[in-house]
């Protein structure tokens, strides 16, 4: 449902007719009168920026409550109800304000005001009295350009169920009209755990219905057609709701449309139930169509009637009108972006047909299915999944896990939390196991070359699953792994990967034979070139060590080469034999075949994109030449994805003890900076992050000057990949914005001390005159390449606070002056956080390069 469909459907059933003989005055003392609804000309040509109305806190948008080149009105009511009040069909970028009586208002009185509604447009609502006159002011966005257009005044009957005490009657199936416009925010359903959405479970502005379902079913209650941002819930019984009864609670659920609203429950035929009907908090209400629908529910929508399968082969499943069940919602194995819910389940019991490594695939659908198996042919007990997965084709799923012929199993098919269940097939296969599916049964191999290996078949095992050095993007799982016993026949640094193979493998390598010890590994590797690996361990000649092969995570195992060689090991590969260097410059290494240390693994500094280790370091010992703060740099002589970390004193490092520690910087290179004193030594670990490929010498620039950085840049829009819509912006930069100067660039300056901080953000590429909000967040948002947002890239997230609004000058910059950092962001020692600027860019009501309104600058990490 469009809005202005909406008012012009009420204008012609209303015979209004369009006023032209006044356009607004000036001056609030003599406002145009006008009367009654219709669309009313306004002409802002001419107009000044009075001193009335222009510091109501209800007008402050974008950091400013200013109302330009404003006009008046004294607008009298001919009917009483919530006077809804806009300009939508309008091009100007307006402003809107109303006020009581019919001359200049007093301050602090404004009823209702707004800035951007529809667009660079505004809408607002506000309760009137038939009769009564109430003064206008119809201004502009701050410094944009005044002009004419037509301003739309309609009067909606007053909310009568703003109250779930009183609520509207309805039964049946179909489109009910609702309208949230005036309504208050009652205290009833405002608790719900299950309305808890983008860090609230408040429903603003709601209207209450009692609802009688006129059949049995699973009821299907939408407002995915309508223009107005909701949040419905619903409850048993035709009464005020009792805290913790929601049957069901949505805010976003319809697809690319995003802000509107759709809950699934099961009901009765004859039976009433309570719907609330609101806005997501602090959104304006409006009006629009609730749709409802009551569909049988599955026939297998419970684990105590699942549907019966037997052996292999494509089988359809159904998810329509299915609920989210209770059993198989809080399984460990389920755990995959923040939810272990397997939502809109459907069940089968099914029976295999041979021994060996069963495979259920999704993955040729298109519904973002969830998926788990649990022994025996029942509901399962809690805590018995046998496998489960989320994403492992894209937003479809495949799990692998033992069966023996004639048994059964229970599958649960569902889709991922807040997802819309559908129809598709899964598909069912059994692969004999792998010989060596068992560190108990490792195949020998001895030397150097390739040596094939096949994970078809494997399953999981529970060994060599819970390593340290195994930690990779969340998780320190090896998937469908299995095992080599192999003996080195040379002294030094082995090489092993499978760099020239397509599985998505990760590899560890274990001291002696049999099934290793916990905590035991000498290395491990996830992605080090592409989604293969490459590990490296120090080896003696004629020693045998245990070799897992795997998969990353949810990745489905296959076939390839696992490539060995032994090299020389580096001088400088562990901290207690560092290589000693002193003084500024360029100080060249290799650290091509380096391997990952002990020591520098968990230092806190080092924390980013979830993970605190320092991959394949080689260390220095560096005497400093001069006092004041040195900066480390791999940023304009290394290519590869560098992480370092500097620590006082020599020799190994003490846990705890870094100075300084940074990932990226600059692109997908380190620099850090720290305090130094002439003469003193300090130690440097060159490292990687996540264990990448190191190619070729390298070298590392030192000089002791110029300011510290107290933290590091991060989410970049420089590839077209990133970018919206192909517009990436400059190397380290947010996306190009209308201004086509390359994208907004965040840095900071100053100390990072919890409490008195002299940390100052401070971005340029910002377009001029506009105004950015500075936010910080907890979460570098999708391991911190961010998500697409607007023209931009959002890139901090979780907890957000907002640190301040500040308009750029004319030259696209701004700062947090007068902001202390740490104190606005309530920030403790030792917390890293994430900084981001929300902008404006209008371009004169075209929008940015892909056509909305906003952008954003790249992302910014500060460990405090």
């Amino acid at each position: 449902m469009n809005l202005t469909k909406t008012f012009g459907a009420l204008l012609v059933t209303s015979a209004m007719t369009v006023a032209t003989a006044q356009t607004g005055t000036d001056g609030c003392t003599t406002p145009d009168p006008i009367a009654g609804q219709g669309s009313f000309l306004f002409d802002q040509t001419l107009a000044t920026t009075g001193i009335e109305g222009q510091t109501e806190a209800l007008c402050y948008f974008f950091a400013s409550t200013t109302v330009d080149s404003d006009v008046w009105f004294a607008w009298t009511a001919d009917a009483t109800g919530t006077a809804q009040i806009s300009t939508c069909t309008t091009i100007v970028d307006t402003k809107l304000a109303a006020y009581p009586g019919s001359t200049c208002p007093t301050a602090g009185t404004a009823l209702a005001c707004n800035d951007d509604s529809c667009g660079l447009q505004s809408s607002m609502g506000f309760p009137v009295t038939n009769g009564t006159t109430y003064t206008l002011q119809v201004g502009t966005f701050p410094g944009a350009t005044g002009g004419t257009g037509m301003m739309d005044i309609i009067i909606l009957p007053p909310v009568t169920n703003d109250d779930c005490s009183a609520p509207n009657a309805i039964a049946g199936q179909g489109s009910f009209f609702f309208n949230n416009l005036g309504a208050t925010t009652g205290i009833e359903g405002q608790t719900e755990a299950v309305c808890y959405e983008w860090g609230s479970t408040t429903v603003d502005n709601d209207v209450w219905y009692t609802w009688t379902a006129d059949a049995t079913g699973v009821a299907v209650v939408s407002t995915c057609t309508s223009p107005t941002d909701t949040k419905i819930g619903a409850y048993p019984g035709g009464g005020c709701p009792t805290a913790g009864t929601a049957l069901a609670c949505n805010d976003d659920a319809c697809g690319t449309i995003g802000f509107q609203s759709q809950i699934t429950f099961a009901v009765t035929n004859g039976t009433s139930y309570m719907l609330q009907v609101g806005t997501f908090p602090g959104a304006t209400g409006g009006t629009g169509n609730m749709d409802i629908v009551i569909v049988p529910p599955a026939v297998n929508d419970d684990c105590a009637s699942p549907s019966a399968i037997a052996g292999q082969g494509s089988f359809p499943f159904s998810q329509i009108g299915a609920t989210t069940g209770l059993e198989g919602q809080t399984e460990f194995l389920c755990y995959a972006f923040g939810s272990s819910v397997v939502d809109n389940d459907v069940w089968f019991s099914w029976t295999a047909d041979a021994t060996g490594i069963a495979t259920l695939s999704t993955c040729n659908q298109t519904v973002d299915t969830k998926v788990a198996a649990y022994p025996g042919g029942g509901c399962p007990t809690a805590g018995s999944a046998l496998a489960c997965n989320d994403d492992s084709c894209g937003l479809q799923s495949s799990m692998s896990f033992a069966v023996t012929n004639g048994t059964s199993y229970m599958l649960q098919v569902g889709t991922f939390p807040g997802a819309v269940g559908g129809t598709g097939t899964m598909d069912i296969v059994i692969n004999p196991p792998a010989p060596n599916d068992s560190c108990a049964s490792p195949t020998a191999i001895a030397g150097q070359g390739s040596f094939p290996f096949s994970q078809v078949g494997a399953i999981t095992g529970i060994e060599g699953q819970s390593e340290g050095l195994c930690y990779f993007f969340g998780s320190t799982t090896v998937d469908n792994d299995v095992w080599f016993s192999w003996t080195a026949d040379a002294t030094g640094l082995a090489i092993i990967g499978t760099c020239t193979s397509i599985v998505d493998t990760k590899i560890a390598v274990y001291p002696g034979t049999g099934c290793p010890t916990a905590g035991s590994a000498l290395a491990c590797n996830d992605d080090a070139c592409g989604l293969q690996t490459q590990v490296l361990a120090n080896v003696t000649n004629g020693t045998t060590y245990t070799l897992q092969v795997g998969t990353f995570p949810g990745a489905t195992g296959g076939t390839g080469l696992m490539d060995i060689q032994i090299v020389p090991p580096l001088t400088n590969d562990q901290c207690a034999s560092p290589d000693v260097i002193a003084g500024q410059g360029n100080f060249p290494f290799d650290p091509t075949y380096a391997t990952t240390g002990v020591e520098g693994q968990s230092e806190s500094l080092c924390y980013a994109f979830g993970s605190s280790g320092v991959f394949k370091d080689v260390w220095f010992s560096w005497t400093a030449n001069a006092t004041g703060p040195a900066t480390v740099s791999l940023c304009a002589t290394t290519a590869y994805d560098s992480k370092i970390a500097a620590y006082p004193g020599t020799g190994c490092p003490v846990p705890g003890s870094a100075l300084a520690c940074n990932d990226d910087t600059c692109g997908l290179q380190s620099e850090i900076t720290f305090n130094v004193v002439s003469g003193t030594t300090y130690t440097l670990q060159m490292g990687t992050f996540s264990d990448f490929t190191v190619t070729g010498p390298t070298s590392m620039d030192i000089s002791i000057a110029g300011p510290a950085e107290p933290g590091s840049a991060f989410c970049f829009c420089d590839t077209i990949g990133s970018a919206p819509c192909g517009n990436e912006g400059n190397a380290g930069a947010g996306c190009q914005n209308s201004t086509g100067t390359g994208g907004a660039v965040l840095g900071g300056s100053g100390i990072a001390l919890v409490g008195s901080d002299t940390v100052l953000l401070s971005a340029s590429g910002l377009v001029p005159n506009q105004p950015g909000l500075y936010f910080q967040g907890n979460n570098a948002i999708n391991g911190g390449l961010g998500v697409i947002f607007g023209d931009g890239i959002r890139c901090a997230g979780q907890n957000v606070i907002r640190l301040g609004v500040r308009v750029a000058n004319a030259s696209g910059e701004s700062s947090t002056t007068g902001i202390t950092v740490s104190v606005k962001g309530g920030v403790t020692a030792g917390d890293l956080k994430h900084y981001q600027v929300w902008y404006r860019d209008p371009n004169g009501g075209a929008g940015g390069p892909c056509g909305n309104v906003f952008n954003l600058s790249n992302g910014y990490s500060i460990q405090w």
